[in-house]
């Protein structure tokens, strides 16, 4: 699935963004050209959209010194819903595709760390700086 593929299929426009929690990932690309990269970061706040929230994700893969020139891909993700993991928290499924680095792309699917579940609160625009303010 394409990045924008994904993009479109989880993307509600957002009641409102929230720094009330995101969630750190490590996960390793697929092998391509006898290589591969490690995945680290962390999600962006979370985006509250009808009854869960999702996350973005801009990353930078680990670079590969083993396999010719050392090169990174660079890639953008939007996280599925929260998945209830019990003891109450949560997790997210994502996974993309990298840019083209060195004429290769890599495939990533994985899954974030888990956060405590967040109480939603009401959003009061007077709270943030609104697009329409």
């Amino acid at each position: 699935m394409s990045n924008e593929d994904q993009r479109q299929q989880h993307y509600v426009v957002p009641a409102y963004e929230s720094t009330d929690h995101n969630h750190a990932f490590i996960t390793i690309a697929d092998v391509v050209r006898d290589h591969q990269h490690g995945i680290p970061g962390t999600t962006g706040p979370a985006i509250y959209s009808g009854n869960s929230h999702f996350h973005t994700i801009c990353l930078l893969t680990t670079s590969e010194p083993k396999c010719g020139p050392i090169h990174w891909h660079v890639a953008d993700a939007v996280t599925g819903p929260a998945i209830e993991v019990g003891g109450g928290e949560h997790t997210h499924q994502f996974c993309g595709e990298t840019s083209i680095s060195l004429g290769h792309a890599h495939k990533f699917n994985s899954m974030t760390d888990t956060t405590p579940n967040q109480e939603k609160k009401e959003h009061n625009p007077k709270d943030c700086k609104c697009k329409d303010d």
